[in-house]
């Protein structure tokens, strides 16, 4: 629900701050007063276009601001969190700025957006009647939804129509792959074979490469480290006797041994004897590396060309042996699939069909039930074009065969609409603004009022044109509208402001020779005082007066 609106020097509007209220809210007065300018600066946060002439104060920038109540619009929310637009408890704010240059910016909830992102998420907030760019309702691609809202058991049935459409959409592309020209599809293979054959004759194995490059180190370093473990062990173990570490800790134990029962070099003596057997370990060992060391002659040339051999596969496949394998086992099966095409080929052109059967056979259900819905919505929009005495205008919902299948069936609606008697029936979408057709999308909102999700409906003069007994039926249909969404309107319609839950009058002041728009909520004595206005003009008699008292009070009472 739109909550506010703000607008600050903006074409004649100084600064002008606007509630507005669940229901019906009616904006009056006189031509030229800036009635009109309010709903411009709406459409602005909408993603109208801007023009140069919106700033009033070209010294400063214009500014409008709307604020919205989210708080129960699932729609907008997930739009919102599908953006990465947070509001906050429950409120969004919608806003455009335009320098005097021209220059404009749009945000919302304070981040800056683009303005495509601000008609996508508006059409979910607000229906502007003022040209068919704004009439949500009349979109097209919006038909069928409504006509499924009144079809009986639609809700159950389309949910299983969309999975075997996206079952069959799934399968089509399996079969885009598989539908390569047989010249093609061999060359794949063959490319394939070379590409396994050239992986599966070097027999890699994951940590080769680590083995190897170790491996490779030292054997470049075999001198060094062969000299490096011959002086090592010399210290340790081999070198003269009682000059080596094993000799000297030998005799050490000795020592401890004669030194008798004393705890402390019994003690020691256990220490030393660890460090005794670790050195003959260790020699053990260092003498086994050594050993090591006597490499086969062409050993190293053998493992450079296996490293260079792993390294141009990589290259090629991957920057690792796990990624060549993972490679390997990829084409593997992509050739499985290649070399057996025609037989994959077959079987899902098989499922394909079994599929499109089963998805005809539950569309053919669901255009049954949409030829009851569509007579429903029909019968009840013609019953609410009665009651707005236009019995001669003729409305009819064609549910027809689409040319395309969809995840929404075989069907497309369209709403066909005849103004007078003898008149062609044409689509709604390319029927000319007018008298006529405002009145048919009231009673059209007003038969989808409980399945069309837009909260806030915006009209601009919809009575215009209309008077009598006809103005009096609009006038209490908008009434009823607004008690299931909330509903701003300007008017010069006296009936309809009659209905008006919130009263805002529209004036134009002149001070210091510059003119600007003001607003102010009616109390009821003041609405009333308005309506008086509107009957008879500045200058009403007493008795236009009471004729407005009178007005006011059946519409009142109409509503109780």
């Amino acid at each position: 629900m739109l909550q506010e609106i703000y607008i600050n020097n903006f074409v004649l509007i100084d600064e002008l701050r606007l509630e507005l209220l669940p229901g019906l809210n009616v904006l009056t007065g006189e031509t030229g007063a800036g009635k009109s300018i309010i709903i411009d600066a709406l459409g602005l946060v909408i993603g109208d276009r801007v023009t140069n002439d919106f700033v009033k104060d070209s010294e400063y920038k214009a500014v409008v601001e709307a604020v919205f109540d989210v708080s129960s619009n699932n729609e907008v929310r997930v739009f919102l969190q599908e953006n990465g637009l947070l509001e906050e408890d429950g409120l969004l704010i919608l806003s455009r700025e335009i320098t005097p240059a021209g220059r404009n910016t749009a945000r919302i909830n304070g981040r800056i957006v683009n303005v495509s992102t601000l008609k996508n998420l508006a059409v979910n907030l607000l229906d502007m009647h003022l040209q068919h760019d704004h009439l949500s309702i009349l979109r097209p691609e919006m038909y069928l939804n409504y006509v499924d809202s009144f079809s009986p058991g639609s809700s159950d049935i389309l949910p299983m129509l969309q999975i075997k459409y996206n079952d069959i959409n799934k399968i089509k592309k399996e079969l885009e792959v598989l539908e390569l020209d047989e010249m093609n599809r061999r060359q794949k293979s063959d490319f394939l074979t070379y590409q396994i054959d050239e992986i599966e004759k070097v027999r890699l194995h994951i940590g080769e490469e680590e083995e190897l490059t170790s491996l490779a180190h030292r054997i470049r370093n075999s001198r060094k480290l062969l000299e490096g473990s011959e002086r090592l062990l010399n210290l340790l173990y081999d070198g003269p006797e009682g000059s080596n570490a094993y000799d000297l800790i030998s005799m050490s134990v000795n020592i401890c041994t004669e030194m008798g029962e004393e705890p402390f070099f019994n003690t020691l003596q256990e220490q030393l004897e660890e460090f005794y057997y670790l050195l003959q370990d260790k020699a053990t060992e260092i003498s086994s590396y050594r050993d090591l060391l006597d490499f086969e002659p062409g050993l190293q040339e053998e493992v450079e060309e296996r490293l260079y051999i792993i390294n141009k596969l990589k290259s090629k496949y991957g920057n690792s042996i796990e990624e060549i394998l993972r490679y390997l086992e990829n084409a593997r099966e992509e050739k499985l699939m290649l070399d057996n095409s025609q037989e994959m080929k077959q079987t899902l052109l098989s499922e394909k069909e079994k599929l499109l059967e089963e998805y005809h056979n539950i569309a053919a259900q669901l255009s049954e039930m949409r030829k009851q819905g569509a007579s429903i919505l029909q019968d009840m929009v013609n019953k609410e074009l009665i009651e707005l005495n236009m019995p001669d205008i003729r409305f009819e919902v064609a549910v027809e065969v689409a040319q395309e299948v969809s995840s929404s069936g075989l069907d497309k609606a369209e709403f066909l609409f005849s103004a007078n008697p003898g008149e062609a029936m044409r689509p709604i979408s390319r029927t000319a603004s007018g008298g006529e057709i405002s009145r048919f999308v009231l009673a059209l909102k007003k038969a989808l009022a409980e399945v069309y999700k837009v909260p806030t409906l915006i009209f601009d003069e919809i009575d215009i044109g209309v008077g009598g007994t006809s103005l009096t039926s609009m006038a209490l249909k908008i009434y009823e509208l607004s008690s299931s969404h909330q509903v701003v309107l300007v008017t010069h319609s006296p009936q309809v402001a009659s209905y008006a839950s919130q009263h805002c009058l529209i004036e134009k002041k002149v001070a210091e020779g510059k003119t600007s728009t003001v607003v102010k909520n009616l109390n009821q004595d003041e609405k009333i005082q308005e309506i008086a206005r509107m009957l008879g003009g500045d200058n009403y008699s007493e008795l236009t007066l009471e004729h407005a008292r009178e007005m006011y009070t059946r519409a009142q009472n109409q509503t109780a």
